[in-house]
């Protein structure tokens, strides 16, 4: 009598996926996950069941953000480890203090916090200035390559479009099988298709968006700033861009604006 195969599990599928996406032999990610070549085989055929501490080691040893090695135990039968409340929810309060004190401080200028999809979840007043209003709750990635009018309004926008393709490019090869990510990279390419990339000029060090506010040109600085080593799924998600002037024009632009503080 013939004995039928294995049949791959829900996790032993969704890790051959990751494998594949990543990049890497079942030997080298076996190497990095401190296991053997034969185990990781019998876990993605469906012969053998992780433990959590498995799937955890190769959730790690592939690069894989909190919320999908979550994805990855439940796959296997085991909860979720990693807390996944939003920024709303009682537990996290201490740290949505710390970003609205963050935001608070960095006035007079823009500071904005994005999720992983580029849905703005909170900002400073000073963004009104250079966004308009109804900022909070939007997609930034949508309302620039979906609207001409927006993207008009950079100046440089051949140098931040092809920037934002990149960024978003990056995220998701972090989130692959992300369809709202898909999108929005197909959206940017469409976006982008036939505009032409120049070259950063000798003073640019990085891609700073320009934006033409009422005849005036608003140059600034962009820079991020996240959580270390975060366990909770959104903190792990959020990037705080904060704005800053790029000349004195600028300075002056947002030092004669009244910015009251979050409420």
């Amino acid at each position: 009598m013939s004995r039928h195969p294995a049949q791959p599990s829900p996790f032993g599928a969704l890790l051959h996926r990751w494998r594949g996406h990543r990049g890497l032999s079942q030997l080298a990610l076996a190497a990095q996950a401190g296991t053997t070549t034969r185990h990781l085989s019998f876990l993605e055929t469906g012969r053998s069941r992780p433990s959590q501490e498995m799937v955890l080691r190769v959730g790690q040893a592939l690069g894989i953000p909190l919320r999908e090695q979550n994805r990855l135990l439940e796959a296997a039968g085991l909860p979720p480890v990693y807390p996944e409340a939003d920024l709303d929810d009682a537990d996290l309060a201490p740290f949505r203090a710390a970003i609205e004190q963050l935001l608070t401080a960095h006035l007079p200028y823009p500071a904005i916090v994005l999720d992983e999809r580029w849905n703005v979840r909170m900002a400073n007043t000073a963004c009104a200035a250079l966004f308009g209003d109804g900022l909070v709750g939007c997609n930034l990635a949508h309302r620039y390559f979906a609207d001409p009018a927006a993207a008009q309004a950079m100046v440089n926008w051949p140098h931040v479009a092809h920037a934002g393709l990149d960024r978003l490019r990056h995220q998701l090869t972090q989130y692959p099988f992300d369809p709202t990510l898909r999108e929005l990279v197909a959206l940017a390419e469409a976006a982008t298709a036939g505009l032409p990339r120049p070259p950063l000029p000798a003073s640019e060090l990085v891609a700073c968006p320009w934006f033409r506010i009422n005849g005036q040109v608003v140059r600034m600085i962009g820079m991020a700033a996240r959580f270390d080593a975060p366990t909770a799924v959104i903190l792990d998600e959020l990037r705080i861009e904060l704005l800053y002037p790029q000349d004195a024009a600028a300075q002056r632009f947002f030092r004669h604006r009244d910015h009251p503080p979050l409420p």
